[in-house]
């Protein structure tokens, strides 16, 4: 039996050394009055990063881009992420959020952080780097991240640097940030990172066996078991206002010492099907 609330058994409260779930809802790049970038390869230009098309990219004409995101007013912020990049397991991001647009100093700057580490592409054999953009039909695409202190902010300057990057530039499809929200307790096991194939296998008459190949995705299914009158409305919030249609993005492991970790739980896409909020017991929904 379980004495403890909720249960530890459940795997409800995190280990102090493991951050909670973390959930982005309402991505602020959508509102911005202005999206630059300081280098830019054609007309792929940083507009790109406002579109939830993948094959549409902003690239750089080399290994290193800055790009500065400003607003009308300030907006509230505590993250940004980079999604479906070919940056390399060595890149480095760096956000410093300005309190008002014409300041010279940050409020914020993490600094230089890893991006996105996890296994170098060259492991991969079907060779996902000369792929590049095309990749993305194949679960290709990292996600760059970076935390900072919540608060309202009017300008975001991101640097990103890959000096291992064996192609001649970076890429990114899509621009998130904002205020993420993380339940206090964290969804329960199992905690399940699916791949989605839609390849069909199929023997012919010699007995060969045959692959028409689709594309691959992912999915990432969550139970939030233990849910607090507190965190309800906010979760609510975000079930109503994304609804199957709004981008939103999840990471289950965030900031963890196990970059591989992180990167398999987490994801950038929407919701897969009706979801409802139930009140199994007093004070407590899931």
């Amino acid at each position: 039996p379980c004495s403890s609330w909720p249960p530890a058994c459940n795997n409800s409260k995190a280990p102090d050394t493991m951050a909670n779930l973390r959930i982005l809802h309402d991505n602020a790049a959508n509102r911005v009055s202005s999206l630059t970038a300081n280098t830019t390869s054609g007309s792929l230009a940083a507009a790109n990063l406002l579109t939830d098309r993948k094959a549409e990219v902003h690239r750089a004409t080399a290994t290193s881009v800055t790009y500065t995101a400003t607003w009308a007013t300030p907006k509230l912020l505590s993250m940004v992420c980079l999604a479906f990049t070919n940056y390399t397991s060595t890149a480095t991001i760096r956000a410093r959020a300005y309190t008002l647009a014409a300041d010279v100093s940050p409020a914020v700057d993490t600094g230089a952080v890893l991006a996105c580490g996890y296994s170098p592409l060259a492991l991969w054999p079907w060779g996902t780097v000369p792929l590049g953009v095309n990749a993305f039909s194949y679960g290709g695409g990292t996600y760059a991240r970076a935390y900072f202190t919540p608060g309202a902010y009017e300008k975001l300057v991101i640097d990103i640097v890959d000096a291992d990057q064996p192609a001649a530039y970076v890429e990114a499809s899509r621009l998130i940030c904002g205020a993420y929200w993380s339940p206090e307790y964290n969804p329960a096991y199992p905690a399940t990172a699916r791949v989605n194939d839609t390849t069909a296998n199929s023997r012919s008459q010699a007995g060969d066996l045959r692959s028409d190949v689709g594309t691959v995705s992912r999915s990432l299914p969550l139970n939030l078991d233990w849910v607090k009158p507190t965190d309800r409305a906010r979760l609510w919030n975000i079930l109503r206002g994304s609804a199957k249609s709004g981008l939103v993005f999840i990471s289950l492991f965030p900031e963890d010492a196990d970059p591989e970790l992180e990167q398999a739980h987490q994801i950038v896409g929407k919701l897969a099907s009706d979801l409802a909020i139930s009140h199994p017991m007093f004070g407590n929904f899931s």
